[in-house]
């Protein structure tokens, strides 16, 4: 609802697999928000005010709509030229359907069996952070580069987990808990904790946060392997290896997006 605050959605993205939040006022949809627009702004925000106060029409985005009879090719385009992660299926104010980066990769895996390689559409520059590096060094580096998600390495720069904005709303979330600062948890003091030198943003560090684990690929696969992959484990992406195992950068959903929109 328009009325809802920044604390419920992300307490809503937090207990779903979803991560974006269609908003309505009344029986209207009147905007979207993100998994990404969240985190940007809560650990970007000086206010004062406390997320259970601050309305979510205050970082929602207006809605693409789009046609049914939309071709994937023409979706990808639009996703790409606009910088969006998901369209609108329906009409005016009424939102049917959400199609996603995550169903083109779908659609990709299921009806495209051409000889795209990995090493065809992937990323090869990509951020990443070291599992000593302090909790404010990973946030400001999210921020300042406007990402949701950071790789993390250990000490023989081998990959061994990711950081993302969800992976900070549970800690946020703990926290504000066991200070028992507000009822949703999230208060100014703990949010500006994240990126700040002193206190826990100083002590506590990536290895802490980071969720262990990564879905690796070979950088001479195909394209459709890694969309088979991506939808089986659930992820945005996969880090890709050279031919000595080494990491050389990510295939991710808006990767495959763009190769569709080609």
């Amino acid at each position: 609802m328009k009325k809802a605050t920044i604390s419920d959605a992300i307490r809503m993205l937090l207990n779903t697999k979803i991560s974006r939040l269609v908003v309505r006022e009344n029986e209207k949809h009147v905007g979207i928000i993100t998994e990404k627009d969240i985190g940007l702004f809560l650990f970007s925000e000086t206010t004062r005010q406390g997320l259970d106060k601050i309305p979510i029409t205050k970082i929602m985005k207006p809605i693409e709509f789009v046609n049914q009879e939309i071709t994937p090719e023409n979706a990808a385009k639009i996703m790409i030229e606009k910088g969006i992660s998901s369209l609108a299926i329906g009409e005016k104010d009424q939102v049917k359907t959400i199609f996603t980066k995550s169903d083109l990769v779908n659609y990709y895996a299921e009806n495209i069996t051409d000889e795209k390689k990995v090493i065809d559409f992937m990323t090869h520059n990509y951020e990443f952070t070291h599992t000593a590096a302090p909790l404010y060094k990973v946030v400001r580096k999210m921020l300042e580069k406007k990402i949701s998600r950071l790789i993390v390495k250990n000490q023989n720069e081998e990959p061994v987990g990711i950081i993302s904005f969800r992976d900070l709303f549970r800690i946020a979330i703990e926290l504000g808990s066991e200070e028992d600062i507000s009822e949703y948890g999230i208060s100014d003091q703990i949010r500006n904790g994240f990126i700040s030198k002193e206190g826990f943003g100083n002590i506590s560090l990536a290895r802490e946060v980071m969720t262990e684990g990564l879905i690796t690929i070979k950088f001479n696969q195909s394209l459709s392997d890694a969309c088979k992959l991506i939808l089986e484990n659930n992820v945005s992406g996969l880090v890709v290896l050279d031919g000595n195992g080494s990491i050389t950068g990510i295939i991710s959903k808006t990767d495959i997006t763009k190769a569709i929109a080609k």
